[in-house]
């Protein structure tokens, strides 16, 4: 990667942020608090400052429930985050992205149980079963503008998994296509970044020649970081989430359907006072 002079520096200013934060918060939190705790701070700080960044429960409007996650990249400008005891839980449609934090990904097993966690959350109903409206604008969501969690990406909420370090990137590369062989192409993980190691994600190709995406939906092949690359993966994978970020869709929650209010008991009332009207005696 050629970087110009600004982004060499902010390569090597998160580099250097990471660290002095995994080394402050590990001394205050346990080891797996403490590495979600820096990478919130980091994204914190990088990403757009209309989006939340917590940990918690993802839902749907049909019940259904994510495993806990760790990172939870929301839009605060139209999210309802319902805390239970101190347990959040985010609305799908509000939701643009999640993430699993490990110290290292040493074993098969434990790549499984994180992308287990992010199928949890790709496989809800983003939809409503089609009846959500995409948000246009504040308040807006127009007629004739589709809305396909299950065909377009930026429709999808984008997941990923943050380590330190991992087994070899041949390792992670043979599973990860194995799983993708599997599963729909939606359910497909969009990010791996293991920041001391490699960063994997997707290239798909136009008239110009191939190019770097983490669109699983348009992905003609994977795309893997060599070595040389190493001191620049925090600025790649701040990069790639960023882009998706700003370009995400988000849909408007039908909270009635979420609470499965469809009557109430009531009694009407008429909109206005009646007046009687009196016989001359």
């Amino acid at each position: 990667m050629k970087l110009n002079d600004v982004f060499r520096k902010v390569s090597q200013q998160l580099d250097i942020e990471f660290s002095e934060l995994s080394r402050e918060i590990s001394h205050s939190l346990k080891s797996g608090e403490a590495r979600e705790n820096v990478l919130r701070k980091i994204l914190e700080k990088y990403l757009p400052q209309r989006v939340g960044i917590d940990q918690g429960f993802i839902i749907d409007a049909q019940g259904q429930e994510s495993r806990q996650i760790d990172i939870v990249i929301y839009d605060k400008t139209i999210a309802t985050v319902f805390d239970v005891n101190g347990i959040k839980y985010f609305p799908c449609e509000t939701v643009i992205a999640a993430g699993e934090v490990k110290s290292n990904i040493d074993s098969q097993k434990e790549l499984e149980d994180a992308l287990n966690k992010i199928k949890s959350v790709k496989e809800l109903d983003r939809s409503n079963q089609g009846k959500n409206l995409i948000i246009t604008g504040p308040g807006i969501s127009l007629q004739g503008f589709k809305f396909d969690p299950l065909t377009f990406h930026r429709d999808q909420i984008f997941s990923f998994i943050f380590t330190r370090t991992s087994m070899t990137k041949e390792t992670v590369i043979e599973f990860l296509q194995e799983i993708n062989s599997k599963v729909e192409r939606r359910l497909w993980l969009n990010l791996f970044c293991a920041y001391k190691n490699f960063l994997i994600s997707y290239e798909s190709e136009d008239k110009d020649g191939p190019y770097l995406t983490s669109s699983t939906m348009d992905a003609k092949q994977m795309y893997c970081t060599t070595e040389d690359e190493i001191p620049n993966l925090l600025l790649l994978f701040i990069c790639i989430l960023s882009t998706f970020v700003n370009e995400a869709h988000v849909a408007r929650p039908d909270y009635f359907d979420y609470s499965n209010i469809i009557t109430t008991m009531h009694i009407d009332y008429t909109l206005t006072k009646v007046k009687k009207n009196h016989e001359n005696g």
